[in-house]
């Protein structure tokens, strides 16, 4: 996956969430989980999707 589709697929899900569209979130939640499945030695999308709901360390 292109760091530009990367890109765009995380900011199309933040936009899901921020507008309460759980189920549109959901459906981006399982594509990831397919093409991380796809692409077992690239960047893994689901964990960056995880990663936006994490607080991060001081």
């Amino acid at each position: 996956m292109s760091e530009q589709t990367r890109i765009a697929v995380l900011a199309e899900y933040r936009d899901a969430r921020a507008k309460g569209d759980y189920d549109r979130a959901l459906e981006i939640g399982l594509a990831a989980m397919d093409i991380d499945a796809k692409d077992p030695g690239g960047i893994r999308l689901m964990d960056e999707l995880r990663g936006l709901h994490q607080l991060a360390a001081a």
